[in-house]
Formats: structure tokens, C-alpha cells, sequence
């Protein structure tokens, strides 16, 4: 096509995701100090784990450490907090205010299938799920963090289904669902441990049909 001095030109330059270098290192630090603290945890125990000794094992300085975690239990759950970072972007994207539970849990069965097919993260959830049967401090940052994303849960709930506040239906829509999740995760892991080749996707979506199931009228 021929360009006269007059034309104007047009280039578009096209839109990527992709995360620039600076980001993917940010990212990759991340996830080693995740990975150094379950490791730490799994063979020391979080009470007899420091920062100090994350920080050197991931060899960051104490100072980098806490500019990506506030606690040395928020590294291990770190994978824990991204999945929740994940869904509540995948609800206000996907989810609106005519939604069913159906259309809920295929929001949920999707972030866990993205999540394991772009890095280790649900390694370190099924790291974690393992670690608090035995480690009690480690659990009680489980619990903590399970009821820190139960109350942020409600409302995303409440605004997929078309609830104006967070009212009953909402918080049993959510608890409801959250207990699937967590049940289908237990399960998961004790069979992963057991040594059977279980899919997690697979896992929480038989969970959500015995769900089903079982409180059928």
C-alpha cells in the first residue's frame, strides 16, 4: 500500500502480559523464599526456624525478606495468599452479579488448574497442607489466614450472586463452597502423600459433586 505525504501512519503495538525483567526476578525471589521456609519447616519446624535462617538459606538479606513477607509463617503461606489474589481477580473478571454457584465453583476449578500449570505454586499449597498436620505453629497461621480470606471471601460471594450485603445466603453460599475447597484440598494432599497421582482439579471438582450430593433434598 502506497504512503503519501499526507498519511498518516498507524502502528500498534500489541498488548502483552508477559512480566518485564524486573518483575519476573521480583517473582522468582518470591518463590524461593517460599520454598526455602517450607523446606526449613519441614525439617526444623517453624517455632525453630528464623527469618535470619530463611534469608540466608534463600541468600537475601533479612532487610529483602520482609519486603515481600511480614512474618516468617507468610512465606510458607505465600502460594496460599496468591491463589486467593487470583480468584478474587478471576470473580470480578468473570463473575457478576447473576451468578450461580455453578458458575462459582468453574471460577474456582479454573484458578486452581492456572495455578498449576504456571509454576510450583500448588506444589507449596500441597507443601502446606502436609506441614500443619504436624507443625501447630504453622497451623494456627493457616487458620488465621483462613478466616483473614473468609471475610474478603463473603463479599466477593455476595457480589457474584446478586446479594446488596453480605446476608445469610451469601455467608452460607461462601462457607459452603470454602469448605469444599478446603476439604478437596485435605484430600488431596493426604492421597498425594499416600503416593497416588491424584489431580487437585479433579479433587475439588468430586468434592464440589458429593458437596452436591449430600445436600440434595
Amino acid at each position: 500500500m502506497a504512503v503519501t505525504a499526507n498519511s498518516t501512519v498507524v502502528i500498534l503495538i500489541p498488548v502483552t502480559t508477559v512480566p518485564d525483567l524486573r518483575e519476573r526476578r521480583r517473582l522468582a525471589t518470591r518463590a524461593e523464599i517460599e520454598q526455602v521456609a517450607l523446606d526449613l519447616f519441614a525439617r526444623n519446624g517453624s517455632e525453630r526456624t528464623t527469618v535470619d535462617d530463611i534469608a540466608a538459606a534463600a541468600g537475601v538479606s533479612p532487610r529483602t525478606f520482609f519486603r515481600y513477607f511480614a512474618t516468617k509463617e507468610d512465606a510458607a503461606l505465600g502460594a496460599n495468599r496468591a491463589f486467593d489474589t487470583a480468584l478474587a481477580e478471576r470473580l470480578a473478571a468473570h463473575v457478576d452479579g447473576r451468578s450461580s454457584i455453578a458458575d462459582v465453583e468453574a471460577a474456582i476449578a479454573d484458578v486452581l488448574a492456572e495455578m498449576a500449570a504456571e509454576d510450583g505454586a500448588v506444589q507449596r499449597m500441597l507443601r502446606v497442607r502436609c506441614l500443619v498436620v504436624e507443625d501447630a505453629g504453622l497451623r494456627a497461621a493457616l487458620l488465621r489466614l483462613d478466616a483473614e480470606q473468609s471475610r474478603a471471601f463473603f463479599g466477593r460471594i455476595a457480589a457474584a450472586t446478586g446479594s446488596p450485603t453480605v446476608d445469610l445466603r451469601a455467608r452460607i453460599v461462601a462457607e459452603t463452597l470454602g469448605a469444599a475447597l478446603r476439604a478437596a484440598l485435605d484430600d488431596w494432599a493426604a492421597r498425594r502423600e499416600q503416593g497416588e497421582d491424584v489431580d487437585l482439579v479433579t479433587t475439588y471438582r468430586q468434592a464440589c459433586a458429593t458437596l452436591r450430593e449430600v445436600t440434595a433434598p
